[in-house]
């Protein structure tokens, strides 16, 4: 019986070592990636790159501060900034490069409504 409870103890501790070491090889999730991680499959050239990270560095404090409120004070800010961002990226992009841009767009909505279609149907 002793060597039966010792085997179950053996057995349970093998596997949360196993299941740490599965756990320390997965990449940490960080944010849900958004436009930016969409703007990452674009193959974006050198000059492109720049004038996108000079946009984002100009409008950070824009977006730090709209963050900060709520409501619809924050909503309206929020959509003002990704109005800009969206002018500036119809400036920057190649057609191909907006056009899968909107395709990706397209998918993660779609994503979206499913996700929220599948919680109220819970």
């Amino acid at each position: 019986m002793k060597k039966l409870i010792m085997f179950a103890v053996a057995t349970v501790m093998a596997l949360n070592v196993v299941q740490a070491a599965d756990d320390d090889k997965k990449p940490a999730k960080k944010g849900r990636g958004g436009i930016q991680a969409m703007i990452k499959q674009l193959d974006l050239t050198a000059d492109q790159k720049k004038a996108l990270g000079k946009f984002n560095k100009e409008n950070q404090e824009k977006g730090a501060a709209a963050r900060k409120l709520e409501g619809k004070e924050r909503r309206a800010a929020m959509k003002k900034i990704n109005e800009a961002r969206n002018a500036k990226l119809k400036e920057i992009l190649t057609e191909e490069q907006a056009k899968k841009l909107k395709e990706l767009q397209a998918k993660a909505q779609a994503g979206r409504k499913g996700k929220k279609k599948k919680s109220e149907d819970k």
